[in-house]
């Protein structure tokens, strides 16, 4: 059968396809049990983790409203694949579910609570699919952290895919570097630890009151870190290996020159369909119509 479903998968557009064994959380002993799919899902015995990609050339545009619509997209299909591998497996009298791949309703409620139900990157990585990089976010050998995933429950015990023998993260601190906000920082001490796994101090409320501007802008999510990350194939696909030093100086040179002809393509695409980040979106009128306040 999990020939059939990772068959399946493919040909419905899925870019990678994962089976963790629901052991697995409890082995690890990262995630406190509630979160762990025996307790969201006695039944379950097999995690099915579907990964689509997210194009590198749309992610180094960020924050625009085309990286904002790719996000959407992906986040929409994965559902789908989602919901269709669920009806798939019920009809094959396999039960099975899934949980979304956010899990939340408004980044208020993410502030106020900061989890969600289910984290799909430790799915991700017990599928076999990916490491935790110092940003946090799974690195995959095909597309380093530009991928985003989703995961299925069943209740057949289909065999479990290996996980990496070793950790993608390079620990170059590019992803701290370039965060506008300094949500990440990594104490030097732990770039040089000889520990597998190295992520930075991370501070949830930072990004996500970055990710409430950028909503307010029409140009989320941030993915600052997603986009510096030198990890994955597509770089080599995109001719894109040696640019992190492009990344570095991306924000100095735009803050003396916003027409830098560095960066005259990504700027062009931020500057149509979302508000600029240092202006006010236009503030709705008694009549419906939107204007400008005047700035003093």
């Amino acid at each position: 059968m999990k020939e059939e479903i990772v068959r399946y998968l493919r040909d419905q557009g899925a870019d990678l396809v994962g089976v963790a064994p629901v052991e697995a959380w409890a082995e690890k002993g990262r995630v406190p049990e509630a979160y762990r799919p025996g307790s969201l899902w006695a039944p379950a015995r097999s995690v099915i983790v579907i990964g689509l990609q997210m194009p590198l050339p749309l992610v180094e545009t960020t924050p625009s409203v085309q990286h904002m619509e790719l996000y959407r997209t992906c986040n929409r299909r994965l559902d789908d694949l989602a919901f269709d591998l669920t009806r798939w497996l019920n009809r094959r009298n396999a039960a099975a579910f899934f949980l979304s791949r956010d899990g939340y309703a408004s980044l208020d409620i993410l502030l106020e609570r900061p989890a969600a139900a289910f984290a799909h990157n430790f799915a991700a990585e017990y599928a076999g699919l990916g490491t935790v990089g110092v940003n946090h976010a799974i690195l995959t050998p095909e597309f380093g952290p530009r991928v985003r995933f989703v995961s299925v429950f069943t209740e057949v015990p289909l065999p479990p895919d290996p996980p990496l023998p070793e950790n993608l993260c390079i620990r170059c601190g590019a992803c701290a570097t370039c965060c506008p906000v300094a949500a990440l920082t990594i104490p030097k001490e732990r770039l040089r630890s000889e520990e597998p796994v190295v992520v930075a101090d991370y501070d949830k409320r930072l990004c996500t009151e970055r990710h409430k501007l950028l909503v307010k802008k029409r140009c989320y999510p941030c993915g600052i870190c997603v986009k510096v990350c030198p990890v994955g194939d597509d770089r080599r696909l995109y001719g894109r290996e040696n640019v992190l030093p492009h990344y570095l100086r991306e924000a100095d040179a735009l803050a003396r020159d916003p027409d830098d002809p560095s960066y005259r393509a990504w700027t062009h695409v931020r500057r149509h369909g979302s508000w600029p980040l240092d202006d006010e979106p236009p503030q709705p009128t008694a009549g419906g119509e939107r204007r400008r306040e005047e700035k003093p």
